[in-house]
């Protein structure tokens, strides 16, 4: 079956680009003392010790691009204003040298700015750029200009991700299933699927239920053979779904047949439409978020949204639910937020946790999935406001997990402060990933022009 491409395929793509250097000005017989003292004269002797240091981490750019953590494309000269258009359109950011912009023409720095992209400037291996904050001075007279210089290696790498997610997005490519608005999920007149695409870049296919139905019921039982025999090897199958796994590795393939017709790499079902429990896609989209693949439920377009943001930040899977049902009032009292659905990706599973299927919400139909996630695991929660303009997040740990059968999955997250998370959080649904993600999510929607909140 042919590739679709994944969180886990894509690398942000930087473009260097090289100007006259303040080093060669002043290098010049233009500027005697600069010449003779500045350039020939004796080394600063602690900037010739920290070019020696050794970094805890090496991110050098030739070491991140041997690692595939970016794609580095060939260095462009830009004299004039006419070199700018040289720069390509599908960039994430251009590379500006060591103090290469400090002297330049205003009118070259105009025409780098008119290109739209962040800038980042040059770093060395430890991830510092030691006279970043200069360059910045310049380019701030420019509006809407996205200049980024970092210290240390910790926030050069939050700055890539926060890259990485903002290619995915641009990759982006949503099927929707079923009617628009949905029926389930409140949408406020005026966001359509050509709002999401100014505002973000992403392609929406829209599809009824019926041809979600039809392909499902066209596969036949020798295609998903393999399918059924793996999952009734690797994971435990319960409430009687022994008899049925080849009809729910229909959906599973269905999906994916679905997802290459319509050339998407993201999906979410208006389940409630779906005419039979059987072909509830619960258990199918759990196994495709571990295949770096975004699935929303109920077409919920910004939680989908939103999932999508934090898989491509991290390039790692996430799942979604409401937040606080099945809670108590002495849940939010101890701090403790409820994350409450149907999907939950293998990989989140406990060590020698076993991976279900269950049937859907106790009806003895269907298929869902549940497995405990480790106590104590670092996540991030985040959504994205149904008016597209902000994005809210916060970090906690997990505190337990429960079968709660309707939704079959309840995750309670240990924050800072439940009572402000449950009144701030927006989005019908919210996301739930593993890992501090946080920072990459708030420049990530620096980038994008976002309100970020952090709760």
């Amino acid at each position: 079956m042919e590739k679709i491409t994944t969180c886990r395929d894509i690398k942000p793509r930087i473009q260097p680009i090289k100007m006259k250097s303040a080093l060669e000005l002043w290098s010049s017989d233009v500027l005697p003392v600069a010449k003779y003292t500045w350039v020939l004269g004796p080394k600063k002797p602690r900037d010739q010790v920290r070019k020696k240091e050794i970094p805890p981490v090496d991110v050098g750019i030739d070491t991140l691009v041997k690692k595939g953590v970016i794609e580095l494309l060939e260095p462009i000269r830009v004299d004039s204003v006419e070199d700018v258009k040289k720069i390509p359109d599908d960039i994430d950011a251009i590379l500006l040298g060591d103090m290469e912009d400090w002297l330049v023409d205003e009118e070259i720095l105009e025409a780098l700015a008119s290109k739209n992209k962040p800038f980042i400037a040059e770093w060395d291996n430890w991830g510092y750029s030691i006279h970043g904050r200069l360059s910045k001075l310049r380019f701030n007279r420019f509006k809407n200009t996205r200049y980024y210089y970092t210290m240390g290696d910790k926030e050069l790498l939050t700055l890539l991700n926060a890259l990485r997610g903002w290619r995915y997005l641009k990759t982006l490519r949503i099927l929707y299933v079923g009617e628009y608005p949905p029926r389930s999920v409140a949408a406020p007149e005026g966001i359509t699927f050509d709002t999401v695409k100014k505002k973000f870049g992403v392609d929406i296919t829209r599809i009824d239920l019926g041809e979600y139905m039809e392909t499902i019921k066209s596969i036949r039982d020798e295609e998903v053979e393999d399918i059924a025999r793996k999952w009734a090897l690797k994971y435990m199958i319960m409430d009687g779904r022994e008899k049925y796994l080849k009809e729910y590795a229909k959906i599973y393939l269905g999906v994916k047949k679905l997802l290459l017709k319509h050339r998407a790499n993201a999906i979410t079902v208006e389940c409630p439409g779906l005419p039979d429990i059987e072909y509830v896609p619960c258990f199918a989209f759990s196994i495709l978020l571990d295949e770096g693949i975004p699935c929303g439920c109920e077409a919920d377009i910004p939680t989908l949204l939103a999932m999508s943001m934090v898989m491509g930040v991290s390039g790692d899977s996430a799942l979604m639910g409401n937040i606080n049902e099945n809670v108590t009032h002495i849940d939010i009292e101890r701090g403790i937020v409820t994350i409450n659905h149907d999907v939950v990706p293998p990989s989140y599973g406990c060590p020698g946790c076993r991976f279900m299927m269950r049937d859907y919400h106790n009806m003895g139909r269907g298929s869902t999935a549940f497995v405990k996630l480790p106590k104590g695991m670092p996540v991030t929660l985040t959504g994205v406001h149904w008016n597209l303009d902000k994005i809210w997040a916060t970090k906690g740990y997990v505190a337990w997990t429960e079968d709660t059968v309707h939704c079959r999955i309840s995750i309670g997250i240990k924050v800072d402060d439940a009572k402000k998370v449950s009144k701030i959080a927006f989005g019908h649904h919210i996301v739930l990933a593993r890992g501090d993600h946080v920072d990459e999510l708030r420049m990530l929607a620096n980038i994008l022009g976002l309100e970020f909140i952090n709760v």
